[in-house]
């Protein structure tokens, strides 16, 4: 019987140094992710990865830029998705649809003035983009520079008299001659 306590004794003392040793394991791994990140990548961090990879792989292609400018922007590295919608519009300047996600990133990244002087050269080069003049004169009035937005205002009106926001933006014009500042029409 002496025996038999002294063997469970020894069971007991050798399974709670198992369990300890086991414990501590545990403890150790957890505090390891904790302090090194689990050593995974992260869906962003792939994402970048690829569009990096695609953009050297097709360097002259507009929209291999731009998904690197989402990319960048989803991490809210804002000039590099800055730099690389840059690019994508450096090489497609004719498309709207390009200047207009350079335009949205650098609002994200509290470029207003950017924004708009973006929307200014993108005019410049194409005085019969309607559109484009009622995006200037939307970016133009929130910068706060209503002589620009009114001008750009009425360039869209004389571009697109009978579009669904002509209305819209006739009653912001006298909105504005009057010095009133409610929202700008949205489109």
């Amino acid at each position: 019987m002496l025996l038999d306590q002294k063997r469970t004794r020894r069971t007991v003392q050798v399974v709670a140094i198992l369990t300890s040793i086991a414990f501590a394991g545990v403890i150790f791994v957890v505090l390891g992710l904790i302090l090194f990140g689990g050593g995974g990548e992260s869906p962003e961090d792939q994402i970048l990865a690829d569009a990096r990879a695609r953009v050297e792989a097709e360097p002259q292609n507009p929209a291999a830029h731009e998904q690197l400018a989402s990319a960048y922007a989803a991490k809210e590295e804002y000039p590099q998705a800055i730099d690389a919608a840059e690019r994508a519009v450096a090489l497609e300047p004719d498309d709207l649809s390009r200047v207009q996600v350079l335009v949205s990133l650098q609002l994200q990244s509290g470029d207003a003035a950017g924004a708009v002087a973006t929307l200014q050269q993108y005019t410049a080069d194409n005085p019969e983009d309607a559109e484009a003049f009622l995006q200037l004169g939307q970016q133009a009035e929130q910068a706060g520079r209503t002589p620009l937005a009114r001008l750009a205002y009425q360039t869209y009106l004389r571009l697109d008299p009978q579009s669904p926001n002509a209305d819209a933006v006739r009653d912001r014009l006298d909105e504005l001659a009057g010095g009133g500042a409610p929202a700008a029409p949205s489109g």
